[in-house]
């Protein structure tokens, strides 16, 4: 991973990893999320999503239409499609079968680097959580967004951020470090000024928290503590999780920074 040193922006050179049959790894059938099933696929992630709901209702009318980038396994389509007329693109087929399956979610095979004339001017709402770290050309997927919301549309995002105190403290070792996923990096600085250079208007931030279960928490930090000795210690007193593996802690650690932006009439 690289840095500008003017703006802090990060990345890796490479590009997100691909498999051994040259797809990359959203695109491939062994999907990323097979391992995180206390994560992505139970009631927690769900309470992340209707979190994330109410929050784009404060910008967006009854019934709108809402375009959910990167929906993986369809948490957020699948219960935004409750108030509103949700499509959702995912590139991962795996996924997005699950979503439609599973969750009944409105999600089709995508990507939102193709065009789509039939989305362009549709959307009140472009959503991307949890997606634009995992983007190779974040300014090409904002001018996307862009064309396919209607005037006055808003744009709704999430991302680890990086100069928050947590991301600071932990230096090297933050979570959301990860060279296989996480291939972009930002913070509030460089996110403005990249969203404001494509053509919108910050409306609103935030930050977000989310609830975990114990066995993803003892999980994570087994992972981190691998390449620490002080997160290995942490690891070792956090064993004791593994005694009520299914129980909920709320987490709100700051570092994930949320945004609305609206397009520019």
């Amino acid at each position: 991973m690289v840095r500008c040193e003017s703006c802090d922006f990060s990345w890796v050179v490479e590009g997100v990893s691909r498999s051994a049959h040259g797809s990359t790894i959203y695109e491939d059938d062994e999907t990323v999320f097979e391992d995180g099933v206390d994560y992505y696929l139970d009631d927690t992630a769900k309470e992340a999503a209707r979190d994330k709901l109410e929050w784009v209702k404060r910008f967006v009318r009854p019934g709108g239409a809402v375009l959910d980038v990167g929906s993986n396994v369809g948490m957020f389509a699948s219960v935004a499609q409750t108030e509103f007329d949700v499509v959702g693109i995912e590139p991962s087929r795996t996924a997005a079968d699950l979503a439609r399956s599973r969750y009944g979610a409105p999600v089709e095979v995508g990507s939102i680097y193709e065009h789509r004339s039939d989305f362009v001017g549709r959307f009140d709402a472009v959503t991307l959580f949890d997606v634009f770290e995992h983007l190779p050309d974040g300014k090409q997927a904002l001018r996307q967004c862009l064309k396919y919301l209607a005037p006055d549309g808003h744009l709704f995002l999430s991302t680890p951020n990086k100069s928050s105190w947590m991301a600071r403290l932990a230096g090297r070792h933050w979570h959301y470090i990860d060279l296989k996923e996480h291939i972009a990096l930002y913070n509030r600085f460089n996110l403005t000024k990249l969203v404001n250079g494509v053509g919108f208007r910050l409306v609103g931030t935030r930050t977000i928290g989310r609830r975990y279960r114990c066995s993803y928490i003892e999980r994570r930090l087994r992972f981190l503590g691998r390449g620490s000795m002080f997160l290995r210690l942490i690891h070792l007193c956090a064993l004791p999780l593994l005694l009520f593996p299914g129980r909920r802690i709320p987490i709100h650690l700051g570092d994930v920074l949320g945004i609305v932006v609206r397009r520019d009439s």
